[in-house]
């Protein structure tokens, strides 16, 4: 009897789990990055102040207006 019997890996058109899994860890760091540059780069858009930024819980107290209404132009 053979000490090792060959079986081939379920894959769809070619990835299979083990080439899918090589590139999670590249991807995930592509995804902060990219969630960073969004926050970055959003982060005077009013709307995504409001909704994004005040709820993140480490950093939301550093992006509430404490500007007093008498100091706002508008």
């Amino acid at each position: 009897m053979p000490s090792f019997i060959r079986r081939s890996q379920f894959g769809l058109n070619g990835f299979n789990a083990e080439r899918i899994s090589r590139w999670g860890t590249p991807l995930a760091l592509w995804g902060v990055a990219a969630g960073a540059a969004v926050s970055l780069f959003l982060s005077d858009v009013p709307l995504f102040k409001k909704d994004v930024l005040i709820k993140v819980p480490v950093v939301g107290n550093y992006f509430i207006d404490k500007t007093p209404d008498s100091d706002k132009p508008f």
